[in-house]
């Protein structure tokens, strides 16, 4: 469940509560009250009040803080601006108050506002309050100091408006539409918070708060008046009013005077003798509290009067609601009822939260919550208030307080990055020029394409166009020509073009390979390297063989049917064993590592023989031969036979 605290500093006394649920399911876990010191020093009051609430959640309280900031204190000032938006109202509202704000500089002023309504020419009316920095300040240190973080401040009257809205204060009743029309418009609640030092109205139409107003005069002004007659102190007076009004009867207070100063001379310090206070005492008539009582009512009445005349919606008031520790004041409902013209309801809050209060507390606390309900309220819904903590006085948590210079630092490094990045892509367009990016030429859109750099080398020689140099048949009825690598070029990037070029070439320089049997890699041997190494074998055995003829030699170096063909003839009557040592380096030469020659398969026929006769000269028989001899498709070029073969 969410958790909500509200602290109202109050005029006597701070008030903590905590709540938690939901809008419409609150329940009031605890209600801390403290009463002030009477002091005149605005940080020792702040102090008092942090110290207070330090307190109340020190005794277990827990949730996001809400404080109220009084209303009294802030300027109020209502304006029409020509335009609708929150966001843009925001932008321009503190230029659009600065003229209406006379008492402060605007610039020393935290400025915020609630939309009252649409405007004339569709425009927006909204209700502004200017906040002095100065008293806020104070305000939120003394509370960090207490160890609270408050993330929101609200003013106390929009506090009020929502915790009239959270006990369903301004719903519609049945003669609602009636008194509307009766009245010229729509009918409006007033709810009052009558407190020791000012008196807080709202007036609301329908759920909307259209107009607030904060009264600076409050019960106070009995106390004081009490206090000036009597010399009393103000909590004296204070205690002595409220029994007057409460019983009826004079009352009789023992006040100590204050003693004058010792003498010169008279001792001071450590071991002096304590002067004894001098009591003396005072009575505080009742008909002097009743009159300054009824100089109170008039004067609240006056102000009450002055202001619905001024605000116009007087005729259309239709509920009066009131709370505040000076709500039950005698002649104070009759006195309201007289000026708002219907009678007043208390609005109790207590009553419709769930709780574990006893009488007595709910009694002398429940008209003087309602600030403090409302503050803690914000978190669960209902209307939006105020934000007060903006500007040099947002939070400052620990990311806040580096948030700035953080900023600065990742601005910083942006740039570097930009500069970098700036630096670093003129380099690659300074690189693909280099390697051959499109040239593109605006005034010639059908031109042919051209690159720029190596690759322009590369193709500007025509050597390429050519399709005897440069064609790759990659299927059986289209070549890959020259108009086909400069398409592939441009759509590949341009460090991969001149790749691009190198695989192509190999691809054409593969297939014309394999057409015409000749092989640069050194890999594949030449044809001419197998014929020196066949003229090495029969250099080997030339004198075992004699005289002999060959008639007939065929190379054929194809893949797959590689093979070296020859016709031998031997002459004489020796012509078999001279063929048989033939046949020996034959073998010798397949069992060669380093041999171009494969042995043939063992059923393949062997070597033909061919006789023949010369009859017509001599009668000496021979024969002829055919060798065939099987080529490897890989062997080593000029291997260490053709060296020593050459010697």
């Amino acid at each position: 469940m969410v958790r909500s605290i509200g602290i109202d500093p109050g005029d006597h006394t701070v008030k903590v509560v905590e709540l938690d649920g939901s809008y419409r399911k609150t329940r009031l876990l605890r209600v801390h009250a403290v009463p002030l010191p009477f002091v005149q020093d605005v940080a020792a009051r702040a102090a008092a009040v942090g110290a207070a609430a330090e307190e109340a959640i020190g005794q277990g309280m827990r949730g996001d803080v809400t404080v109220g900031h009084p209303c009294r204190e802030a300027v109020l000032r209502s304006i029409e601006l020509p335009f609708k938006g929150h966001d843009a109202i925001r932008k321009v509202i503190k230029a659009e108050i600065e003229g209406e704000i006379h008492s402060h500089v605007v610039d020393d002023m935290i400025v915020d506002f609630h939309e009252v309504g649409p405007g004339t020419a569709g425009g927006t009316r909204v209700l502004v309050a200017s906040v002095p920095k100065e008293g806020l300040r104070i305000q939120l240190d003394a509370l960090t100091d207490s160890g609270i973080e408050a993330e929101t401040v609200d003013l106390d009257t929009m506090a009020l408006w929502r915790a009239a809205h959270w006990a369903g204060a301004f719903e519609a009743e049945e003669d609602d539409a009636a008194a509307a029309e009766t009245a010229g418009g729509d009918p409006v609640t007033a709810v009052v918070d009558l407190g020791a030092r000012s008196v807080k109205v709202l007036l609301v139409e329908g759920e909307q708060l259209v107009d607030m107003r904060a009264l600076r005069i409050g019960d106070d002004a009995v106390t004081d008046e009490i206090a000036r007659r009597t010399g009393m102190a103000p909590d004296r007076a204070r205690e002595a009013v409220r029994e007057c009004l409460s019983s009826g009867r004079d009352q009789v207070v023992e006040v100590e005077d204050a003693l004058p100063a010792p003498a010169g001379g008279a001792a001071t310090g450590e071991g002096a003798v304590p002067t004894p206070a001098v009591l003396r005492k005072v009575t505080v008539a009742c008909a002097d509290v009743e009159a300054a009582q009824t100089g109170f009512l008039q004067r609240v009445a006056r102000e009450l009067t002055r202001y619905l005349t001024a605000c116009g919606k007087s005729s259309r008031i239709r509920a009066l609601w009131i709370t505040g520790g000076a709500a039950n004041a005698p002649g104070m409902k009759e006195m309201l009822g007289e000026v708002f013209g219907v009678e007043s309801k208390p609005l109790d809050l207590l009553s419709k939260l769930n709780h574990d209060l006893d009488d007595d507390v709910v009694a002398d606390l429940g008209p003087r919550l309602a600030v403090a309900i409302g503050l803690a309220l914000a978190k669960f819904g209902g209307p939006e208030g105020m934000q007060l903590r903006q500007e040099d006085l947002v939070v400052t948590r620990g990311f806040e307080r580096i948030k700035f210079p953080l900023a600065i630092c990742c601005l910083v490094g942006w740039l570097a990055l930009f500069v970098h990045g700036n630096k670093r892509a003129a380099e690659l367009r300074n690189l693909e020029l280099r390697i051959g990016s499109t040239y593109v030429d605006r005034s010639k859109p059908n031109a042919p394409i051209v690159f720029h750099g190596m690759v322009n080398r590369v193709l500007g020689t025509k050597w390429f166009e050519d399709k005897q140099h440069f064609s790759w048949a990659r299927d059986r009825n289209k070549d890959y020509v020259y108009k086909d690598l400069v398409a592939e070029l441009d759509s590949v990037d341009v460090h991969r073009r001149l790749q691009l070029i190198h695989d192509k070439l190999k691809l054409v320089a593969d297939q014309k390979q394999k057409e015409s049997g000749i092989y640069e890699d050194v890999s594949l041997e030449s044809g001419l390297a197998v014929l020196v190494r066949y003229s090495e074998m029969l250099k080997s055995v030339h004198d075992a063989l004699g005289r002999y003829l060959v008639p007939k030699l065929d190379l054929n170096m194809k893949p797959g049917s590689r093979r070296l063909e020859f016709t031998i003839a031997f002459r004489g009557d020796d012509f078999r064993p001279r063929m048989a040592t033939l046949q020996q380096a034959i073998e010798a030469e397949y069992a060669r590592p380093d041999s171009p020659f494969e042995k043939p398969p063992a059923n393949r026929d062997g070597m033909p023989e061919t006789k023949f006769s010369d009859s017509e000269q001599s009668g000496v028989p021979g024969a002829y031969f055919r060798v065939t001899m099987p080529i490897k498709d890989v062997f080593a070029p000029f291997g260490v036979s053709a060296d020593g073969g050459a010697k």
